[in-house]
Formats: structure tokens, sequence, C-alpha cells
């Protein structure tokens, strides 16, 4: 599994990266929960026992656990590195295509996933910002598939209604 490992952090290092980037870590605590990941991985009885095609998964499962105890340990964030986040947040968003939105809806549409239930701020974060798919988060969230799907239903409900009641207010 150690050849599988490593090929798995080439594959999924800057996924995960962006992982913890996109929930607000600054960049270079990012690097390093990255690294903690793998460590836990590779630490871990149970990752003989993973499917490679649920490898992703579990590793972002692990990411989830890491970022747990990151934030649990209250790291302090600069001014410095909250401008690098929101500088990697903006190059993110133009590198996926989000040019023609403007930063001040950009900034409203993650105001308004915040306002969300805890669990689905996640699984909205997981597959929009992540690219993970449904089942994939069920995995990483250890949920029924089912209940994911719902969760995520009812999400972009609500995002959906909260944007349309904005443009009513414009």
């Amino acid at each position: 599994m150690t050849g599988d490992l490593t090929e798995a952090f080439r594959r999924e290092a800057s996924s995960l990266l962006g992982f913890f980037v996109r929930r607000d870590v600054p960049a270079e605590d990012a690097a390093d929960l990255v690294s903690d990941t793998f460590l836990a991985a590779w630490k871990s009885t149970r990752t003989g026992d993973v499917a490679p095609d649920q490898l992703r998964a579990w590793l972002f499962g692990i990411a989830r656990k890491t970022l747990s105890r990151y934030r649990r340990g209250g790291t302090r964030r600069t001014a410095l590195s909250e401008r690098l986040r929101a500088t990697l947040l903006l190059e993110d968003a133009t590198r996926h295509g989000h040019d023609g939105t403007s930063e001040e809806l950009n900034e409203h549409v993650r105001f308004l996933i915040n306002c969300l239930p805890r669990i689905d701020q996640e699984i909205v974060r997981l597959v929009y910002w992540d690219g993970l798919s449904q089942e994939e988060v069920a995995v990483v969230l250890g949920k029924p598939a089912t209940a994911v799907r719902a969760r995520l239903s009812r999400a972009r409900k609500t995002l959906r209604d909260q944007l349309a009641a904005t443009d009513d207010v414009s």
C-alpha cells in the first residue's frame, strides 16, 4: 500500500491543500496539515483495507479529522496569512472559471454557505470546492449516500432561495 500512498500523494496533495485553504487554514499551515494527513494514512492500520477507488475519499476523511484537531489546537491566524488565503481563494476561483463573478457575489455566497448547518456546509464544500462525488462525500463523512444526497439537495434549494431573495432586494 505504500506505493499506492505515494501515487495518491502525487495525485491528491494539491486537492487536499485546497481542502484546507478553502476552510480558512493559512497556506503555510495547510501544507503541514497535508503532510499530517498522509502521515496519518501511512500509520493507519486500515490503509491496506481501503479499496483503490475509495482511497481519495478515505484521504479526505482523514483530512477532515486532521482539520478538526488543528482547529481544537487554536492556531492563531495573522493578517498576512489572511491576505494570502484571500489571494489563494481568488486564484482558485479564477482557475475554475469564475472570472465573470464579482468578488462581492463570491463573498455573499461564502456567507450564505456559512449560514447553513455545519454538516451541510461541509457537504457543499466537499462537492463544489473539492470536486468529490456525493458517494465519496458519504465515505468522508461516514454517512449514508442517501442522506448526503438529501442534505445536498436541501442545501442547494436553501442557497437558491436565499440568492433569489437577495436579487429581489437589490
